[in-house]
């Protein structure tokens, strides 16, 4: 009987540990480095709780379509590349190719834009866009096949650096020259905005980079800017505008 209530008080007294580390994991700990400290036992009572289910989140979509390009153009910052956002995609994966050279991821990002800032002036670039969608365990991807861009080349923006007047209606306008550049557009406004409806604009083909203009009229302000434009085969390349310069 004594033996049955010795083995009976061991059973209770185990069961009372497990019930206290089951209810606070970190008493639990705080009290096997008490003991350890005091050296009162040469075993910890250790409190193992299982992993945490994870919960892998919003189930994905069978298919994703890929990003059709709306617009790829020169920028004053560099190629800026923008396309269709897809219906049920989370974000985007960018890739660049530069001349023959292969696909090279440029960034993963949220937005359906992307301003490539590293181009070169005078470089060929083409560019590739993937759809995707992701949780915690599982991940798809469109196909990036479809959202390959045209080449384009990159041309860096002219800076106006000097307007000399040379008569009441002729000046002359002066800027760096680009050398990977065939040619030059110049616009000539009554409106900073350049816009048709609500301005006249003048607008001058030339090779120069100092080119003279004329036929302006006295006391009357205008507008100046200039982009370069490179002719590849059936295709031209235009640089994004100049600063903007006021003729008086």
């Amino acid at each position: 009987m004594k033996k049955f209530i010795k083995y009976g008080s061991i059973v209770v007294i185990s069961l009372v540990i497990l019930i206290s580390c089951n209810v606070n994991s970190y008493d639990c700990d705080v009290f096997a480095e008490e003991k350890n400290e005091e050296q009162n036992t040469e075993t910890d009572i250790i409190c193992n709780w299982p992993e945490d289910i994870i919960d892998p989140g919003p189930a994905l979509p069978q298919y994703l379509s890929a990003p059709k390009i709306m617009n790829i153009l020169n920028t004053n910052k560099g190629i800026k590349v923008q396309w269709k956002k897809v219906n049920n995609a989370h974000g985007y994966r960018i890739q660049r190719k530069l001349g023959n050279s292969k696909w090279k991821d440029l960034k993963i990002l949220k937005e359906n834009q992307y301003t490539d800032k590293t181009v070169e002036n005078g470089k060929k670039y083409q560019y590739k866009i993937y759809a995707y969608a992701s949780n915690s365990i599982d991940f798809i991807e469109s196909t990036g096949t479809k959202s390959i861009t045209k080449k384009i080349l990159y041309l860096k923006a002219p800076v106006i650096s000097n307007i000399k007047k040379s008569q009441n209606t002729r000046y002359k306008i002066v800027w760096k020259k680009n050398k990977k550049a065939d040619g030059y557009k110049i616009q000539i406004s009554t409106s900073k905005k350049f816009k048709n409806n609500k301005s006249k604009i003048k607008e001058i083909s030339t090779y120069k980079f100092n080119p003279k203009i004329y036929g302006m009229k006295k006391k009357k302000s205008y507008y100046v800017r200039i982009r370069a434009y490179k002719v590849d085969g059936k295709q031209l390349h235009y640089s994004a505008w100049s600063n903007i310069k006021i003729l008086k």
